[in-house]
Formats: structure tokens, C-alpha cells, sequence
């Protein structure tokens, strides 16, 4: 089956391209047929055409592949920060308890990457449920979907049945305008309220989600709070971590919960990776497994590569590496280390995507007041445009004289190693092709001192 949208004049060569490549049905979108349906034949080739073939296209994918979502339980997991740990999580965990289970996310995006044995990454092509199908045929009967804002107005998952639907961080991003914040929030609000879920888990935490629960009256509920009254929202359904423990190593987290008590250990830096860690843990109890499973597997939780990423080698510092480089996110990301045990806080701070000067500005307040140290990587120092935006990050900045800016990456860790100590905490904020590099002479240098403390 072909379809086929209308662009100019290219129709026919589409059609005729489509027919050469044994096409048997061709369906074509078409703002000429007034009755909405037309169909015809060329060279035994049934031609069909559609009016508003793209509102349609959904549900006729949906018969052609023989109702998939009848066979598999979606999850999915909407918010502005967070989607993808959670995600991960859930997917990590059935992976503990040897289950399959399918990841799709980047569902605005075109472009198909490779899959996996167990875990299915799958980004959009054609129709989700072309997803759907490929899954129920590998025998995965619950798969997870990450949504972003740009997905939830898509037809696509309109009309999808969700057994769950976990709401991460509801928190705009400080680059959303007011108007842009409301309308988020609303369309966000409005696929909760409008599409058939059964399961929703809110971050209770947040002011926005107090909002929501009291609204949503016609589904089940879940809160999941952090260092909160039990059940401050008098649900049936919740859990809320009574005492967390932290550590670089391993978190321990105690939880009451409609499920029971316990504590979980989690090797995952940040305490917004509290929330995250419990928001999967629900999600895994309302499939029915028992704390019995889950809270023992807990410890073998894995962060993701580049989101809170931990690099510790023998006695050396601590690396963090988180490649995301919005002020609200480093506001988190540093706000949260101050939990745990640490002597001082380093951070190689990444700034070509910082394009704002008022981002720039926050950027440096914040990195001022929740780091130590900050050094810069400028491998292009003629640059002035790189160095613009390296002055406008440090100016008005009370300690100067904490702020480096190295032009080689070999030598910025270097200085770091020989300064810092094993109780430090290096967080790394950099763009891709400097990570990979950085984390390359991690690992020579700490060699190096390995065999130093041995001779």
C-alpha cells in the first residue's frame, strides 16, 4: 500500500513511480473530490482517493495492520523534563525481571535507527501503528511511548488507549514565553482529561499537578510525592519517599506507598532522579509485579549515557556528565548535588548553544553560586564570537578568579586532576564531540595515577 499526498504537479510520476514498484492499493489526498472518495484503477493498481486522507490515514493503518494495540499495553510518559530516565527505567527494569518490552520515542521525527534485541528504539514511519504491529510480532506486549509537547497534538496517539500515562515534570522551560507555558499546560491537561487512559501517575510535588488531581475525577489517580505527608491528597493510589539517604554510589530511598513500605537503592545523581525512579516503580506496580521483585532489582538501575552519566575511576574524582545545556537544567543539576557528600564542585561548562545574552547571564549566576570551579573549553580562542560569549557568561561575577578557560581539552583535565581530589565532584555540561573527548583523557589520566599510587 502506497500513500501518496498531493505536492504541486509530482502526482502523476508518484503514482506511476508507486505502480512500477508493484504497488496493489494507492491511496491519494486530494482537496478536489467533493465527495471525499473516489476510487480508480491503472494497470490493475487500485487507485483510491481521499479527501483530508491525513485526518483518516490513522485509522485506516490501524485496520490494515489488524488492530496491534488490541494485543500490546502502551505506557506513556509525557513532561518537560525527565521523560527519557523514566522511560529508560521501565525498560531497564522488565529487562531485570527477563521481559521484553518496546521503547518508542521521537515520534516527530522521520527517521528510522536500528533496534535492538530486547529494547526496540523506533522512531515514526508512516504510522504508529506500523510500530505497533512490528512489536506484537517480536511477542512484546507492553510497549512505552515518549511524548513530547509537538507529539501530543499529532492524530497519531489521538485516539490510542494508554494503560498508563506517567506526567514527569510539568515545569515549563524558562525559554517558554507566558502564552506558550499556558498553552502547554492546556493541551497537556486536555489529553489526560479527553483520552481513554486508565492509569495517570502525577509528580505530586509540583503545584501544577495539585491542580490537575483535584480536576481529574473520572480516571485513577496516582500521586507520587517526595518527602511529603502520606497521601496528602487523600488518593486510593500513592506512593510518597518518607527519608532518602544520598550518596554518590547508591541512594537509598524509604517509601510508604498504597502498595506497601520498603526502600529502594538507586545509583542515579540528582534528587529529581527520586521522583523519576519512583514514577517508574509505580508505573511497574499498576502491571502487577510485587515490591518483592522490584525493590531488591533496584540496585542494578543504570543511568543513562550523558543524563547524569557517572564516571569514577578508582580514588579519582567524581565525573557527572549531563549534555543538556538550559539554565533551568543546570539550575537542577548543580542545585541537587548539594545533597551529597562532597569537598568541592567543579564544572566544565559548555557554551556555544547559549545564544542568549540573558541566558548567558543566568547561566554564570548559576553556575557561580552552586560550583566551586568553572572552567571553559575554547578550542577556537580567535574566535570572537566564542569569546563574547565566554565574557558576557563570567562579567559582573564577584570570584573571578574561579572561572579557567583553557584552549585544549587535554589540559583543562589535566589542571582538574592535579587540582581536585577524590571527594570532588566534576560536573560536565559540554556538547557531544567534547564529551567524547573529555571522557578519553578521564580514562588515560586515571591510569596514570593508578600506576603513580602503585609505584
Amino acid at each position: 500500500m502506497y500513500i501518496i499526498k498531493k505536492k504541486n504537479n509530482i502526482h502523476k510520476y508518484s503514482i506511476t513511480n508507486a505502480i512500477k514498484n508493484n504497488a496493489n492499493v494507492i491511496l491519494y489526498e486530494t482537496k478536489k473530490n467533493k465527495h471525499g472518495l473516489c476510487i480508480s484503477t491503472q494497470y490493475n493498481t487500485l487507485i483510491i482517493y481521499f479527501k483530508k486522507l491525513s485526518d483518516h490515514i490513522h485509522k485506516i493503518y490501524e485496520r490494515f495492520f489488524n488492530y496491534p494495540q488490541k494485543k500490546i499495553k502502551l505506557i506513556g510518559v509525557i513532561g518537560t523534563y525527565g521523560k527519557t530516565t523514566v522511560t529508560n527505567l521501565i525498560a531497564q527494569w522488565e529487562q531485570l525481571i527477563n521481559k521484553k518490552i518496546g521503547v518508542i520515542k521521537d515520534l516527530e521525527n522521520k527517521k528510522n535507527i536500528s533496534q535492538s534485541n530486547i529494547r526496540h528504539n523506533i522512531r515514526y514511519h508512516n504510522s504508529i501503528q506500523k510500530i505497533l504491529y512490528r512489536l506484537v510480532k517480536k511477542k512484546i506486549d507492553i510497549t512505552t511511548i515518549e511524548m513530547s509537547y509537538t507529539v501530543l497534538m499529532q492524530k497519531q496517539i489521538s485516539y490510542l488507549k494508554f494503560e498508563s500515562i506517567i506526567c514527569t515534570n510539568l515545569t515549563n522551560s524558562n525559554t517558554d514565553g507566558q502564552k506558550t507555558m499556558f498553552e502547554k499546560e492546556k493541551i497537556k491537561f486536555s489529553f489526560l482529561k479527553q483520552n481513554k487512559i486508565k492509569n495517570i501517575f502525577l509528580n505530586g510535588n509540583e503545584n501544577i499537578a495539585n491542580n490537575w488531581i483535584k480536576k481529574i475525577t473520572n480516571k485513577k489517580v496516582i500521586s507520587v510525592t517526595v518527602l511529603k505527608k502520606n497521601n496528602i491528597f487523600n488518593l486510593k493510589y500513592w506512593i510518597n519517599a518518607i527519608k532518602i539517604i544520598y550518596h554518590t554510589s547508591r541512594t537509598k530511598i524509604f517509601f510508604n506507598s498504597t502498595w506497601g513500605s520498603g526502600n529502594l537503592y538507586s545509583s542515579l545523581i540528582g534528587d529529581f532522579n527520586i521522583t523519576n525512579i519512583l514514577l517508574a516503580m509505580s508505573a511497574m506496580l499498576s502491571l502487577k509485579y510485587s515490591l518483592n521483585i522490584l525493590i531488591p532489582s533496584s540496585k542494578f538501575l543504570r543511568p543513562i549515557p550523558r543524563k547524569m552519566e557517572k564516571i569514577q575511576i578508582h580514588n579519582n574524582p567524581l565525573f557527572i556528565i549531563n549534555n543538556i545545556h538550559l539554565p533551568q537544567v543546570l539550575y537542577r543539576t548543580l542545585s541537587s548535588l548539594r545533597y551529597y557528600k562532597h569537598k568541592k564542585i567543579w564544572c566544565i561548562l559548555g557554551y556555544k548553544k547559549i545564544c542568549n545574552i540573558s541566558a548567558r547571564k543566568i547561566i554564570g549566576s548559576i553556575s557561580d553560586k552552586f560550583s566551586d570551579f568553572v572552567v571553559f573549553i575554547n578550542n577556537h580562542p580567535e574566535n570572537k564570537q566564542e569569546v563574547s560569549i565566554i565574557n558576557d557568561i563570567i562579567t559582573n561575577r564577584y570570584k573571578t578568579n574561579k572561572f579557567f578557560i583553557f584552549y585544549k581539552i587535554k589540559k583543562a583535565i589535566q589542571f582538574i586532576f592535579y587540582q581536585a581530589n577524590k571527594y570532588d565532584i566534576i560536573y560536565i555540561s559540554e556538547q557531544e564531540k567534547k564529551v567524547k573527548k573529555i571522557i578519553k583523557y578521564i580514562h588515560i589520566l586515571s591510569k596514570k595515577n593508578i600506576i603513580n599510587n602503585n609505584i
